[in-house]
């Protein structure tokens, strides 16, 4: 296999197979992190309202042996339980379909609880100081929905979520930039994140050409290409969501450095 075949097999990690891989999609062994069920993974924790480490443990439930040489493999039916290493109670269960052959694959049949129910916890806890009420809701159906299967539905909130931010960073900066909102409003959209550079995630610059999609809408998509794409649209929302956190973390520092400052300086007038 030559290198630059290699670079483009993308390794599903443990994260993203039990954070964010929705149920009933086959992944191929070799493209699975290895020790998938062994281990640990670091996430979120609704219990704990913060990220945690979690033990990983496999079960049979139901399998049987199937040749092949030199030896047999197992196949079968299996329960995945994540401890969390903080706090013991309230363990994550995930129930998979599992092939252990060269060539087999496993498949997420069933878990609880559901990956929309543990994604919401962490997106309110994070987000909800700098995304609005209705697209906060929004972004949790969008979740939701991808985590059904549902890839067309899931895409129209996520599209909306992001051009909004897109069009809310340009009201933001738009004495700076000094391009009018007709015209800004008639760019593509990656002419719209070129011409937000200076204030947008440098991640978000160089994914820009997923966005080409955004172009043909949503009725030309069928829900394989949307989840295709969902991945990506929802990661390029959270980095201009992340980087909104932080320019709201200086704004706290430099409130707080002034602050006290002035009370330094009034105290030496005195």
């Amino acid at each position: 296999m030559s290198e630059e075949t290699q670079e483009e097999i993308k390794i599903v990690s443990k994260h993203t197979f039990f954070f964010e891989t929705p149920l009933y999609e086959k992944i191929k062994n070799p493209l699975l992190e290895q020790r998938l069920f062994r281990g640990d993974v670091d996430a979120y924790s609704s219990s704990l309202q913060d990220n945690t480490t979690y033990e990983i443990e496999f079960e049979w439930v139901d399998n049987w042996s199937v040749w092949e040489a030199p030896d047999h493999k197992s196949v079968g039916y299996g329960q995945v339980t994540l401890t969390c290493k903080r706090k013991g109670s309230y363990p994550l269960r995930f129930f998979v379909f599992r092939d252990t052959r060269i060539e087999g694959f496993v498949e997420k049949i069933g878990q609880d609880p559901s990956m929309a129910d543990i994604q919401f916890s962490a997106l309110q806890q994070k987000y909800e100081k700098v995304l609005e009420e209705e697209y906060l809701r929004e972004f949790k159906r969008a979740v939701g929905l991808a985590s059904h299967g549902i890839g067309v539905g899931s895409f129209i909130y996520l599209r909306r979520i992001f051009e909004n931010l897109i069009y809310q960073t340009y009201r933001e900066h738009d004495q700076d930039l000094k391009i009018e909102a007709k015209e800004f409003q008639g760019k593509k959209m990656d002419e719209k994140i070129d011409a937000l550079k200076p204030y947008l995630p440098s991640q978000l610059l160089e994914m820009k050409s997923i966005y080409g999609i955004l172009s043909k809408g949503v009725h030309e998509l069928d829900d394989k290409v949307c989840l295709e794409y969902f991945a990506p649209l929802k990661l390029s929302i959270e980095l201009i969501l992340d980087q909104k956190i932080e320019e709201k973390k200086k704004e706290e520092k430099d409130a707080l450095v002034k602050n006290e400052l002035q009370k330094i300086q009034q105290g030496l007038q005195k």
